[in-house]
């Protein structure tokens, strides 16, 4: 089951945008009392209850209404939309993505999707929530009682009306816990342990040159999960939370995935948010299906990853600007990656002559 305590449904007045107390017990509007322009509306529930907050620049939001995931160069009054998840889609299987972002299908939704969802959801609302909690913390943490206070920083967490059941709980409690030792050594300066962004959505644009010198705007767009501000107070550092295991073969999977977080902030008027100074991702379960086990990471971008990032994030754009100017979306047969595909019966290179016409699965 999806839990999301962030939001909660409202009864809202379109005409006057307000919220309208008692609408099912039949109350109109107070403004205009008028029935017909109400409508259920699910509002966010922080920082203050039931208020809906906007995205500051709207002209990035008149860009994000132009971009579209298919987008083909005769669209004139298109450009093409980016995320991380997109461009990682791409660079893991071209034809995949051609049946995601092109096509639109959708696959089946899965065990992890619902854990994924159910953790990002409740750490978002932890970062919230936190706060009421901690001088009761920070009270048993001087008292000398540690395991009370990270028992009472747990408390924070939602509380879903059914319990979890795709192993939700032990990585809440990891990342808790996590938390709290980062708290222990923060007691001289505990208001840089909050981010400065929580979930915070992230809108942008660039061009970008394809191989044969055509330039071609885009729309960036994404959630970056926490961003945090550094120790010397110089610039920030951005943190990625994962559900899935953790192998060390994804160290460079993560660092790109970074870069272009990284990228769309340098590209986007959120001047607060820079310059990034360094990176990093937390794998609370990472010792699920056969993983190494539980990971916390953090690199500055100065280092080697953080020097060679921009460089293969630029080349992946490329490539996916060359595949969208030239409709080309390839596709190979790989047996460890059409493992993972919904979109294997109408996959040529897996299937052959035997592969289904996606127009007939639509």
């Amino acid at each position: 089951m999806r839990f999301n305590p962030n939001e909660t449904t409202v009864y809202w007045c379109e005409a006057c945008s307000v919220v309208v107390k008692d609408a099912d017990e039949g109350k109109a509007c107070s403004i205009c009392n008028d029935y017909d322009c109400i409508v259920e509306k699910s509002m966010n529930t922080f920082p203050e209850y039931l208020v809906d907050t906007q995205y500051p620049y709207p002209e990035m939001l008149e860009s994000y209404d132009k971009s579209v995931y298919n987008w083909q160069p005769s669209m004139e009054d298109k450009i093409l939309r980016v995320t991380k998840s997109s461009l990682g889609t791409f660079d893991f299987c071209p034809k995949q993505y051609y049946f995601q972002n092109i096509l639109g299908m959708r696959g089946e939704e899965q065990d992890h999707h619902i854990r994924g969802s159910n953790v990002h959801d409740a750490v978002e609302w932890f970062w919230k929530e936190s706060h009421t909690s901690l001088p009761v913390v920070n009270e048993l943490i001087s008292e000398g009682k540690v395991n009370t206070a990270k028992m009472e920083l747990r408390k924070a967490l939602p509380k879903p009306p059914t319990p979890y059941v795709y192993g939700e709980e032990p990585q809440l409690n990891q990342y808790v816990d996590w938390q709290f030792e980062r708290l222990l050594q923060m007691q001289n300066n505990p208001k840089d342990w909050f981010p400065i962004a929580n979930e915070v959505e992230i809108h942008s644009t660039r061009v970008v040159v394809a191989t044969d010198g055509r330039v071609v705007p885009i729309h960036m767009k994404g959630f970056i999960d926490r961003i945090f501000i550094d120790d010397d107070h110089t610039g920030i550092i951005l943190m990625e939370l994962k559900t899935g295991k953790w192998v060390e073969r994804k160290r460079a999977s993560m660092r790109a995935e970074m870069q272009f977080y990284r990228m769309m902030l340098e590209h986007s008027p959120h001047i607060e948010y820079l310059p990034v100074v360094g990176w990093g991702w937390q794998f609370p379960g990472g010792g699920i299906n056969g993983g190494e086990g539980a990971m916390w990471d953090y690199e500055s971008v100065k280092g080697p990853g953080g020097r060679y990032a921009p460089k293969t994030v630029e080349k992946r754009l490329v490539r996916l600007i060359d595949a969208h100017l030239n409709d080309d979306f390839p596709a190979e047969a790989h047996e460890a990656k059409c493992a993972w595909c919904d979109f294997m019966e109408m996959c040529p290179a897996w299937m052959g002559d035997l592969a289904i016409d996606p127009d007939d699965m639509r």
